[in-house]
């Protein structure tokens, strides 16, 4: 027997026979619905996984599986360490297969790279091994596979996998359907290597849940985004929509039928939607019971998903993780920098691709990314259409830049691209009143308004969110004031943020919150009024949507307060010229009824392409946008890998560390001696998040200043460090306060 992997123990003809199973699901859903697979080019597939593992049989790859398995070692007459993949690529028979130059070199490269190595191909060694260790047993890998494979070598397959030789765009129709193969190539080998089916509830509908929810709750009546996100299913969507409007319907609405992607830019948010979709009492989108068990109609897939399914009780984690790794589930939450690396073009880029190629995108909250990151979204979206995917974006503001550039991209699309805008100026929310002065003067106004309301203060940056609690914590007399930022522990994060949540709800409660822009977006908070420091307008808007939401409230009197002299975060958090032309606009509006229509113009004017290309500074919002473009449109293919554009899109500045106090108390160092200990991969899991609860994200180059070190921490958790300054379970990381060794 030839086998295919050791844990556990599966053979070669077992794996195969996986893979054609997943084969057969994949054609049979997506044949009709995928640009670049006409039927030669799934005839292709088919070959690639039929062939992709053949070179396991190969006596040196065997005899590690052997080893392993406790298992008699076959004979061996060159000891090469060849890759598997690339003795594969020769054993494909190519002339028996009847195909034309450019699809063998398409076949060759699909099946010797379904492994992206670090090394080329070494031809000669390839060779020995091949003559040496292959040709003697050919028969005996023909029978156990049941195919008919190479007598000769093909070694200018072994020339096709040279770097130089690799399928680029340049190459048109043949690079496109390279991707298609390759890419689902890697979703069929991944799958049953996992154990997990390739598509689950395929044929689900999830626009058939919402319809129901709005049936049961809204009398089957449509808000008019909801209608116009219906009409537009077969079409790209921009919907520009305040808050309010339906818009997780709508997309949900959109999606309908076809397989789907939601994203949203926070964690926290995408937690608060997968629970929310999943909820019997609203949409109830979960599960199909099939014959002999439920096919998860929902995945979840972020960088802490799985710890975030362990918090929340659900059963089999690490199998519902992998099925969204997997991209199985018919509607996956996710993050954008989980599907839409692919611009990047890093090594095994083509499964993101293909895998989009055949479903709908939702961008949600366009607004909450920066230039650079909004910049990838729209290459992504621009290589989504022309493999035949499809797009909406939702978003409550969309600077005319981004539009005007992605109408650019499309000029060439078959698939139209609709672009409406939602507001309703009958809710009236905000009475807006700039104050012309620092926001740490005003805390006799903040706390005496604090007696009588629930009042938010939003502060550009830690620091200064620090000092403005200081301050309201000296003269607040017996007012409630709280701090809430990214410097606390993720346990005492959490702990707030269900505080926060629960001053919000409780319709007696007075007293200050004190926070930074963490709440733009992240928390579902409606507060009575709000005092914030200035910043560019998108985010001044977010802000102003924690206070009353619903526009119930009395607005006689101003809600929102505007702190515009020594503003936070200037030139390190915010453009300086943004953020001065934003108080411009402001301005106009002060001591006024601030509409929502309103609301866009002054963001359309804040962007105006014009207006931004007279910023010449190379850091400035439009150089930065349109640079990152064009790199991405330059960029070349297969010199990176996909941990390394994960980092690109990620803030890879920020660490986790764990304050030395909470380091050294008895009780982490008890965890920390388990998970040394344990040989339990679930129990170290577990054992993992617990320490992860006591760490803070911070600055690397911050940190280090004040001192960092991982002694007394296991090896396997590299990226965790121990901070030497004080921490306060009320204010957080003290970064410019050190421990006294002498306290």
């Amino acid at each position: 027997m030839f086998y295919a992997k050791s844990h556990p123990p599966e053979s070669l003809k077992e794996h195969t026979e996986r893979l054609l199973e997943n084969y057969e699901l994949l054609q049979a859903i997506y044949k009709p619905k995928l640009l670049w697979m006409d039927g030669r080019t799934w005839d292709l597939l088919y070959w690639a996984a039929v062939y992709h593992d053949v070179g396991k049989a190969e006596p040196v790859f065997q005899n590690k599986i052997r080893t392993a398995l406790n298992k008699k070692s076959l004979p061996t007459q060159s000891n090469h360490d060849v890759p598997h993949n690339y003795l594969s690529a020769l054993l494909i028979p190519y002339k028996d297969l009847n195909l034309s130059k450019e699809e063998t070199k398409l076949l060759a490269q699909a099946v010797g790279y379904h492994h992206e190595r670090e090394r080329d191909p070494d031809k000669m060694q390839i060779k020995e091994n091949y003559e040496s260790n292959i040709v003697p047993i050919l028969d005996q890998i023909e029978a156990h596979i049941g195919v008919k494979l190479a007598a000769k070598p093909r070694l200018k397959a072994v020339d096709w996998l040279d770097v130089r030789q690799r399928l680029r765009p340049r190459e048109g129709e043949w690079f496109y359907r390279y991707v298609m193969v390759k890419g689902l190539l890697h979703r069929l080998d991944h799958a049953a290597s996992a154990g997990v089916a390739i598509e689950l509830a395929h044929d689900y509908d999830v626009g058939d849940y919402v319809n129901r929810f709005i049936a049961n709750y809204f009398g089957g009546k449509k808000r008019p985004l909801q209608q116009f996100a219906e009409q537009h299913q077969h079409d790209h969507v921009i919907a520009i929509a305040q808050t309010g409007m339906g818009k997780t319907e709508a997309g949900l609405l959109w999606i309908g039928k076809e397989k789907g992607f939601f994203t949203l830019p926070l964690r926290v948010s995408i937690n608060a939607m997968y629970r929310r979709i999943q909820d019997s009492k609203k949409i109830g989108f979960t599960s199909k019971q099939s014959q002999n068990d439920e096919e998860r109609a929902i995945g979840l897939l972020h960088s802490t998903s799985m710890d975030f399914l362990y918090d929340n009780n659900e059963k089999e984690v690490e199998v519902l993780y992998q099925y969204a790794r997997q991209f199985a589930p018919k509607l996956i939450v996710t993050t954008i920098d989980q599907i839409l690396k692919f611009p990047f073009y890093y090594r095994g880029f083509e499964k993101e691709l293909a895998t989009l190629a055949g479903a709908k995108v939702v961008i949600d909250e366009m607004q909450a990314y920066e230039p650079r990151i909004a910049a990838l979204i729209i290459r992504a979206l621009k290589m989504i259409d022309e493999f035949g995917g499809k797009f909406m974006i939702m978003t409550a503001t969309m600077p005319k830049i981004y539009l005007d550039t992605l109408q650019k991209e499309l000029a060439h699309s078959t698939t139209p691209l609709f672009v409406d805008t939602f507001v309703d100026d009958s809710v009236k929310r905000h009475h807006i009143r700039l104050r012309d002065k620092s926001i740490l003067e005003d805390a006799d106004l903040i706390c005496c308004v604090g007696e009588q309301k629930k009042v938010l203060v939003i502060c550009n940056t830690v620091k200064r969110a620090k000092e403005m609690y200081d301050v309201l914590k000296k003269q607040k007399g017996s007012i409630p004031v709280k701090l809430l930022h990214s410097k606390f522990t993720q346990a005492d994060r959490a702990r707030l943020e269900a505080e926060i949540l629960a001053f919000a709800n409780d319709k007696t409660a007075k007293g200050i919150w004190v926070t930074t822009q963490l709440v733009e977006a992240s928390l579902d908070i409606d507060f009575d009024l709000l005092f914030t420091e200035m910043s560019v307008l998108d985010s001044q808007f977010q802000r102003y949507g924690r206070c009353n939401r619903k526009g119930l409230k009395d607005i006689a009197a101003a809600n929102v307060y505007v702190y515009t002299r020594d503003i936070s975060g200037k030139g390190s958090v915010y453009d300086k010229k943004l953020l001065q032309r934003s108080l411009s606009l402001l301005e106009t509006v002060d001591g006024t009824i601030l509409l929502e229509s309103k609301k866009l113009e002054m963001i359309e004017a804040l962007y105006d392409p014009e207006e931004l290309k007279k910023d010449e500074d190379e850091r400035s919002f439009y150089n930065i946008f349109t640079r990152t473009l064009r790199e991405l449109k330059e960029r070349p293919l297969y010199e990176i890998t996909g941990q390394e554009a994960q980092d690109l899109l990620r803030d890879i500045q920020q660490i986790l560390v764990i304050p030395e106090e909470l380091f050294l108390a008895h009780e982490t160092q008890q965890v920390v001696e388990q998970f040394r200990l344990s040989k339990d991969r679930k129990e170290r899991r577990l054992l993992r998040r617990e320490l992860e609860r006591l760490t803070v994200s911070a600055n690397r180059f911050k940190a280090k200043q004040v001192g960092i070190h991982r002694a007394g921490l296991p090896e396997e958790l590299k990226d965790m460090w121990i901070i030497s300054c004080q921490y306060d379970p009320h204010k957080g990381l003290e970064l410019d306060q050190e421990i006294d060794p002498f306290s």
